[in-house]
């Protein structure tokens, strides 16, 4: 599996479709010089707790949850969900999800986050479910003590999202640093 964590090379050089202005990535970013920073993807996926998951349902209609989530040392995406809740089901029939990590607290022009196309799994294996559990009880600072809530007949899953795409956004300025528009830059996987 590609390491979400690697350093890579983005596909588009900030600025690229500059409309004449100078160019910078948000201050945040974890793109500098062409590079991702391997520190600040960790740090944007060891601080900010919550991803959206989005999903489509069978009549296309698209669907949209916020979960609590850890990483795992591979940039692989852990979660609990309800598995008859709608993105669960939703994954289940496709396994396809769009996730977002954000600070939602970040000022205007100044905010950075994560997107993933990904692949999800609900995990059965009981091996890996109490590894899952680990990071999600070391996220919240209380140990999860019954991992048989995710297995059997128990009320939650744990699921595991394996990004294939992953992109960070840039920000296009006018001359004098007005925010003229957004933009993916697309990271190597």
């Amino acid at each position: 599996m590609a390491d979400l964590l690697a350093v890579v090379q983005p596909s588009r050089a900030p600025g690229a479709l500059s409309a004449g202005g100078p160019s910078h990535l948000c201050p945040e970013t974890i793109c500098y010089d062409g590079l991702m920073n391997t520190a600040m993807a960790q740090k944007i996926l060891r601080e900010i707790q919550y991803a959206t998951i989005a999903t489509v349902c069978a009549d296309g209609a698209p669907w949209n949850t916020p979960v609590f989530c850890a990483c795992d040392e591979a940039g692989q995406i852990y979660w609990s969900s309800r598995p008859d809740a709608v993105h669960s089901r939703n994954l289940q029939r496709d396994p396809r999800a769009f996730i977002v990590i954000y600070n939602s607290k970040a000022g205007e022009g100044e905010g950075v986050g994560l997107y993933l196309d990904a692949k999800v799994e609900m995990i059965e294996d009981p091996a890996e479910i109490k590894t899952a559990l680990k990071l999600l009880g070391n996220r919240r600072g209380k140990p999860f003590k019954y991992p048989a809530k995710f297995i059997g007949e128990g009320p939650q899953r744990i699921y595991r999202a394996t990004a294939h795409k992953a992109w960070t956004n840039g920000a296009d300025l006018d001359q004098d640093g007005d925010f003229i528009r957004d933009y993916r830059v697309e990271l190597g996987l």
